[in-house]
Parts: C-alpha cells; sequence; structure tokens
C-alpha cells in the first residue's frame, strides 16, 4: 500500500473504533510510541491497546490525519510526518486535540511510530512569560535557568 492509502486505512479504522484494523497497518514488530510516552512493542500489542482506549476515553471519538512531509530514504524505507486533529465527545479527554507523529514505512508498513501531542507554549511553560517568549530552542542557551 502507499502512504496515502495507509493513512487513509487508519484514519478509517481510527473512526470505526478498530483496533484490529488500526494495527494491520504497522509490521509484525513494529515499534509505536504512544502520546503518552509509552514504548508498544508489536502489531498485536499496538491493536490491544488501541481497543482499550476506543473503548474508554476515546470512545466516539475521530480522528483526521494529514501528511505534512514525506521523504524516501531508499531501500523501501520512507520517513513521514504528519499531523493529527482528534475530537473526543465526552469524558476525561472531551474536546478537541492535535497532534504531529513520524511515521517510518518499510515496503507499505509502519515499522515505527512516534506521536506526540501539540501543546500551547503557554500552557506548556506554566505560564512563565518569560519562558514563553522564547522559542523552546532558545530553552537554557540565555535563560538564567538553563
Amino acid at each position: 500500500m502507499t502512504v496515502d492509502e495507509v493513512i487513509a486505512e487508519m484514519e478509517r479504522a481510527w473512526n470505526a473504533a478498530d483496533g484490529t484494523a488500526w494495527a494491520a497497518n504497522f509490521a509484525e514488530d513494529a515499534d509505536y510510541i504512544d502520546a503518552l510516552g509509552r514504548l508498544q512493542k508489536g502489531r498485536e500489542v499496538i491493536g490491544r491497546e488501541h481497543q482499550k482506549i476506543f473503548d474508554t476515553i476515546y470512545r466516539g471519538s475521530t480522528l483526521k490525519i494529514r501528511v505534512t512531509a514525506s521523504k524516501p530514504l531508499g531501500d523501501g524505507i520512507q520517513l513521514v510526518h504528519a499531523a493529527t486533529k482528534l475530537r473526543v465527545p465526552a469524558g476525561p479527554r472531551a474536546g478537541e486535540w492535535e497532534g504531529v507523529q513520524t511515521k517510518i514505512f518499510r515496503d507499505g508498513q509502519i515499522v515505527a511510530f512516534h506521536n506526540t501531542g501539540k501543546w500551547d507554549i503557554a500552557e506548556f511553560t506554566q505560564r512563565d512569560e518569560e519562558l514563553a517568549r522564547l522559542s523552546p530552542l532558545d530553552w537554557g542557551q540565555d535563560d538564567a535557568r538553563g
């Protein structure tokens, strides 16, 4: 499958709350870093863990995925960056959430996936005005806290 086909299938699987279909896009031995920084190893674990969230905190949620960059690395390997928008209708995660992912594809399957939530800089810095004025790449360089 092409990257675009995989992305479309992932979106469909999420919106159908189907952990098995979600995981089918991953290689058998894939690594998945979730938004909490936990490593999920293998298609079976990825499917099982996603089914848990589809049945609980993300019940009824919808996901939109958009590829933002793609670069072939050779030998059937492709680096893909994507942006997501998640809408959760109720529960502890109710609201709209944005994320970014880095995916490594090999021969039409995901072999590595890193999921990161996007944060408002003021919220992330706990309303520290001085730190919030800096780009995160500048943190610690000229910062007295550094």
